[in-house]
């Protein structure tokens, strides 16, 4: 394969690192970047560093993740972690909720990707958030009745937007966390109006996945 004309400056980083597509408060964001030991802004998105760990965040679907993830030197020896927003199509769940995905599968034009339907992905000790399996959309609007009907038929609790192709992409597993932002019906889709519960919830699974890493 002929080199690339696209040859940007790679970035080494420590052994984990922690995606996240945009952070709900600007507080979050705000002390994690005063505490990075270093910090760089680069393709319209934040790449931090820490002593074990650094966060990605302020992508946009996964066309722009998987274009900023070639520039990690030793990709595949990180260990990825991810952390986004889902819609819920299982009807149990009704606010803002950190779930694990344990299965991702795929939908719309991800079928043309993998041969495989759905990717398993890992999941962090018993009891510390329910699991539940996901798929992926490219794009919003996506979700249609006869959609949702399939999705429910196949025991499909949430719906997100980047975990099969960033799965495929890395060829591996990683642990993937998602706070529910509305819900998935056949008359439509719900947002939950509980904002700050889905902002605590969030900045309660990044600390979890900081302090995972911290005491690994």
């Amino acid at each position: 394969m002929n080199p690339s004309l696209f040859q940007p400056k790679q970035f080494t980083t420590p052994p984990s690192l922690v995606l996240v597509p945009y952070f709900p408060t600007t507080n979050l964001l705000a002390n994690l970047q005063r505490q990075a030991l270093r910090r760089h802004y680069f393709l319209q998105s934040t790449l931090l560093w820490f002593e074990k760990a650094a966060v990605l965040s302020g992508f946009i679907g996964y066309p722009h993740l998987l274009t900023l993830l070639p520039l990690i030197t030793d990709l595949p020896d990180k260990e990825i972690y991810f952390l986004g927003s889902a819609g819920a199509i299982h009807p149990r769940f009704s606010k803002p909720t950190a779930l694990q995905v344990s299965k991702i599968y795929s939908s719309s034009i991800f079928k043309r990707f993998s041969r495989k339907s759905s990717f398993p992905l890992k999941v962090f000790p018993a009891g510390s958030f329910p699991s539940v399996r996901g798929v992926s959309v490219d794009i919003i609007q996506r979700e249609t009745p006869s959609w949702l009907t399939e999705q429910r038929l196949e025991k499909i609790d949430i719906v997100e937007m980047e975990l099969f192709p960033l799965r495929w992409f890395l060829q591996k597993p990683f642990h993937a966390l998602v706070v529910l932002s509305d819900r998935v019906e056949s008359s439509g889709i719900r947002p939950f109006n509980e904002k700050q519960k889905f902002q605590r919830e969030f900045e309660r699974a990044f600390n979890y996945i900081i302090k995972y890493i911290n005491c690994g």
